[in-house]
């Protein structure tokens, strides 16, 4: 038999839940409370279903989350997410050449130095995703 007092608590827990703060998948985009993302050819973009229009345009599904995270929050960190994604942008093209180069290269010097570069753009796309994260989990 289960005790009343514990049944209690849990439904308070239970309750308090905001249930549109969590994503779900529906059709081709990803729902958070009224917000939209769908996938483009460039990246993602973010929409406010209530005033129906479109409100961001990001690199990363990371970001894109983050954004709509803040839009129904309603916190206004958006410019702060924007350059973190254009971090995420610029490190991630830098990661492709840097491994372009050390496929292609017969310098064991440039193969070397693409290899460090490629170590520092990986920890910074790191980095900037895992401040993305704290927008969408606090």
């Amino acid at each position: 038999m289960i005790d009343p007092y514990i049944l209690k608590q849990l439904k308070e827990i239970v309750d308090s839940v905001d249930i549109t703060a969590f994503p779900y998948k529906k059709g081709n985009s990803i729902r958070i409370g009224h917000a939209a993302i769908r996938k483009s050819k460039r990246g993602y973009l973010v929409y406010d279903c209530k005033a129906n229009k479109k409100v961001a345009e990001t690199y990363s599904k990371t970001a894109a989350v983050a954004w709509a995270k803040c839009l129904v929050k309603e916190k206004n960190h958006f410019s702060q997410i924007e350059q973190l994604d254009e971090t995420i942008a610029k490190h991630h093209s830098d990661s492709l050449f840097y491994k372009n180069t050390m496929e292609k290269t017969d310098n064991d010097i440039k193969r070397d130095t693409a290899e460090f570069r490629l170590e520092i753009s990986l920890q910074k796309t790191q980095e900037a995703k895992a401040n993305l994260m704290r927008f969408i989990f606090v």
